[in-house]
């Protein structure tokens, strides 16, 4: 019962993060100015080009971390199972 209730949690949990990650992904893409503007609120002094680029970093890292600690473990799991 518990590793089927950590391949749900593991399966929901890449899902909730992939979605969430390719709505940043598209809001970055077709309105970087409506991004810049309000990130542009909470870190001053930065060039609009400087914020595409963090926040081109944060969308490779956080898809890094979904597959090492969403998919991965979700996988393992259901090939064990």
């Amino acid at each position: 019962m518990v590793a089927e209730q950590l391949v749900s949690f593991f399966g929901w949990s890449t899902v909730v993060n992939s979605v969430l990650m390719l709505w940043a992904l598209i809001a970055l893409s077709f309105m970087p100015g409506l991004v810049y503007k309000t990130q542009s609120m909470f870190v001053k002094h930065m060039s609009e080009s400087d914020m595409e680029k963090a926040m081109y970093n944060f969308l490779g890292t956080f898809k890094i971390v979904i597959i090492l600690l969403n998919f991965s473990p979700w996988l393992v799991l259901k090939f064990l199972m």
